[in-house]
């Protein structure tokens, strides 16, 4: 018996030593969640992302924006915001917009269960077949998002967070293949953009 439970306590250790990670989430944002309920008659350009979270470093900044940029434009074409995406250099027209994205949080992290270790031990690794619960992914994602004309003046604005917990068992998808926050992300730029062109007026 102490046998079974020294070999079931070095497999939970095991395991929990290699379920603790950090990590920033970056996408990829995917497909829109919804068509906009607003389509504007303006033209639009997605400015380089702004990436503020105060825990990545400036090259990792970098990085993350010019893929979220890349991102984001395909993002706002297809769901039909605007009339048109055009990219710089195309110059933006009288009554055309600029959107200026800041992401201000972009936090994932994957712990263990509390419930995991003990109970694992206690129902001799049953816990694990069961799928009861292994690890507990939580997502913080916030921004804002700020419309501005071609000089500058803001037009529109909108800021929103996103925060999300959820066990993961053996059996679950997100155990073999975690998302990473991507659906977050993407319920993040939704909610900026449907608040945000909402604000704005008519040309």
């Amino acid at each position: 018996m102490l046998k079974t439970l020294f070999r079931a306590a070095t497999l939970i250790a095991a395991l929990s030593m290699t379920g603790c990670v950090s990590y920033t989430v970056t996408g990829p944002i995917g497909a829109p969640l919804h068509p906009a309920a607003i389509a504007s008659p303006r033209s639009a350009q997605v400015a380089d992302v702004t990436v503020s979270a105060a825990d990545i470093n400036d090259a990792n900044k970098t990085a993350i924006s010019r893929s979220l940029t890349a991102q984001l434009n395909q993002y706002v074409s297809t769901a039909g915001y605007f009339k048109q995406v055009t990219e710089y250099p195309v110059r933006l027209g009288e009554q055309d917009v600029s959107l200026k994205f800041n992401m201000t949080s972009l936090k994932g992290h994957r712990g263990i269960h509390p419930g995991y270790v003990p109970g694992a031990l206690l129902t001799l690794t049953v816990w694990i077949w069961v799928n009861g619960p292994i690890y507990v992914d939580t997502f913080d994602v916030a921004g804002d998002l700020v419309i501005v004309d071609r000089d500058g003046k803001e037009l529109a604005s909108a800021k929103h967070e996103v925060k999300f917990e959820r066990n993961v068992g053996l059996y679950g998808r997100e155990y073999w293949a975690p998302t990473m926050g991507a659906k977050q992300l993407n319920e993040l730029v939704a909610q900026l953009l449907d608040t945000a062109t909402a604000k704005l007026a008519k040309p």
